[in-house]
């Protein structure tokens, strides 16, 4: 549902880039969460992790209503088009239901060793949901900050011979890589698909 919040935000945009902490604040409207913090560490190694979510409840008194918070961790030696990918990937996230949230180390750790190790394994269970729900929110954040009307944009410029794939991805400030994929012909069908999951 909040994924939906997002995209529409998103949708008909062209001006890029898309602004991570103007996505954050379509979640606080839609009541998914009351704040959403973001914070750079210098100390996470994005070769291990690039981002991580944290949530939890504050109260500013003691009678006060509880404030729901979302602290976005990212590694600050991503490059500045991946530090908006992994952010975008941890909004999403933030609204995930309870059985794709990690409560304990145990399942900290075995959404780690899903997500590290191979994608295919005879080791079922809940992590493997896990793992796999992280990996979609990765496309599904493309989805939201390489909008279809900007898209079209991008493609009417290469055909056009106005614009480069690099230019692009200088313009959405995303990786190249990610672009490209984009931009492919079977993009808009595999949006549509990702983002009913």
């Amino acid at each position: 549902m909040y994924l939906k919040n997002l995209l529409n935000a998103v949708d008909n945009l062209e001006a890029m880039p898309v602004e991570i902490h103007e996505l954050a604040d379509q979640l606080t409207l839609a009541g998914c969460q009351d704040r959403i913090l973001f914070f750079p560490d210098a100390e996470l190694d994005p070769a291990v992790l690039r981002g991580v979510h944290y949530k939890y409840t504050t109260r500013n008194g003691v009678y006060s209503d509880p404030m729901l918070t979302t602290l976005i961790i990212y590694a600050e030696g991503l490059s500045l088009d991946w530090q908006r990918v992994v952010c975008c990937k941890e909004l999403i996230h933030t609204c995930d239901s309870e059985v794709e949230r990690t409560n304990t180390e145990d399942e900290v750790i075995g959404l780690v060793d899903k997500l590290l190790g191979p994608l295919s394994t005879e080791n079922f269970g809940v992590a493997d949901i896990m793992a796999t729900k992280d990996k979609l929110a990765l496309y599904q954040a493309l989805a939201i900050l390489f909008p279809l009307a900007a898209r079209q944009q991008a493609i009417d410029a290469l055909g056009a011979k106005t614009r480069t794939p690099e230019e692009i991805a200088s313009w959405v400030k995303l990786p190249l890589p990610l672009v490209e994929m984009v931009l492919e012909t079977d993009w808009p069908n595999i949006r549509e698909w990702i983002v009913t999951l």
